[in-house]
């Protein structure tokens, strides 16, 4: 329990330190064309570019992003096996782009979960030992973007949720084709991180906290791991929720 709360202090130091630490890289590329040496009017119009691009809300963390998914009254031979309406994880963000067509954009999602959430543990004796926290990552390419909202989508099926546990940090970023920072954000919910070290804005491998092996490959008291990185995080055009409202999200590549 003492290496839980030692762990507390560091990652809620870390997702201080990403927020403004994205802040700051985010000033840093917009200002760029001030000064310094001469840049090309290409280098310039792409930074504008780069600018008009912003997320305006993150995805919410807790009840409200636990949703069970669209049914279809079904005919015939296809009714549901299953009385118990499950709840997937639904994490919506939305942003902004002012150029009149974006080429493309990618948005990287990292998501942590708390086991002790989670709703269905397995409690046999052959039960594998779970992690304080279960880590996923998502990758998506959106294209031919034109102006105006619109919304990125990750979703957790329901056994994710269920055995491992519902997230408690949820970060964005939205990335160029290049993998230049347009921007993120991270928010964080109610409870304690278990994570070691000291967390500082001055070392660059700790502006993120999936990139920081403190955390990332933090161990307890007895060298068994703190965080498992996980495969599960989807695109929501993977699930039963792409029928809804899709006209808010692009195509995808």
């Amino acid at each position: 329990m003492m290496t839980k709360k030692v762990l507390c202090f560091a990652l809620a130091c870390a997702c201080v330190a990403t927020v403004s630490a994205q802040s700051s890289r985010r000033s840093s590329y917009r200002n760029s064309s001030r000064g310094g040496a001469a840049r090309s009017e290409a280098e310039v119009a792409q930074d504008l570019m780069d600018s008009k691009v912003k997320i305006s809300q993150m995805p919410s963390i807790g009840p409200q992003s636990l949703i069970a998914a669209p049914g279809l009254n079904a005919q015939g031979g296809l009714q549901p096996i299953t009385k118990k309406r499950r709840q997937w994880g639904v994490f919506d963000m939305t942003f902004r782009t002012q150029q009149r067509w974006t080429e493309d954009l990618t948005v990287n999602w990292y998501v942590l979960c708390d086991t002790s959430k989670a709703k269905e543990k397995d409690k046999s004796k052959a039960a594998k030992r779970l992690p304080p926290y279960v880590y996923y990552t998502l990758v998506t390419r959106y294209v031919n973007i034109p102006e105006g909202d619109h919304r990125a989508c990750s979703c957790l099926p329901p056994s994710f949720i269920e055995r491992y546990g519902e997230p408690v940090v949820i970060s964005c970023e939205i990335v160029t084709s290049a993998g230049k920072l347009l921007d993120g954000e991270t928010v964080v919910n109610s409870f304690q991180w278990a994570v070691p070290g000291k967390i500082t804005e001055e070392n660059k491998s700790d502006r993120e906290w999936w990139n920081n092996s403190k955390i990332i490959d933090a161990k307890d008291k007895a060298g068994e791991p703190m965080i498992e990185v996980r495969q599960g995080l989807v695109d929501r055009s993977k699930t039963p929720f792409w029928l809804v409202n899709n006209a808010d999200y692009e195509a995808i590549q």
